[in-house]
């Protein structure tokens, strides 16, 4: 949990999606290996597929020329606006790079773990993985 292998491209938090949280067949992560991966996050998501970040190898997509590309902004968009909880992928970036991967981590850790038993919530439903316990928009 909220660890740097677990932070997409875009700036996502994997931790917090709900197929990481799966506890049979939880995801590992878009930089993970494709076992247990949505479909989406496998094939479809056009920053996994970058031919752009694939020839540079870039760890995050703000070091690319056209950063904020439509699909960075997509998911922006989405993560801001579409769930019970807010997630922004473009200021995880920005906080990244201006405090650095472990306070990033630890300000994670803080926002977005459970009060009650210190599990991961849910950016796509607003509950707690590990005790169902739900937080609305608790976590703006």
């Amino acid at each position: 949990m909220f660890t740097p292998d677990k932070i997409a491209l875009c700036g996502l938090d994997c931790t917090l999606c709900a197929r990481a949280q799966d506890p049979q067949r939880p995801c590992p992560g878009c930089k993970g290996p494709d076992e247990n991966k949505p479909e989406f996050c496998r094939e479809r998501c056009g920053i996994i597929r970058c031919p752009e970040r694939r020839e540079k190898g870039y760890r995050f997509c703000d070091v690319c020329r056209d950063y904020p590309c439509a699909d960075v902004m997509e998911k922006e968009n989405r993560y801001t606006s579409q769930y019970p909880l807010r997630e922004p992928p473009v200021q995880n970036l920005r906080d990244i790079r201006t405090m650095g991967m472990d306070a990033f981590l630890e300000k994670e850790r803080e926002r977005w773990s459970c009060r009650v038993c210190k599990g991961p919530v849910c950016v796509h439903t607003g509950i707690c993985g590990k005790c169902g316990r739900k937080y609305g928009r608790l976590c703006e």
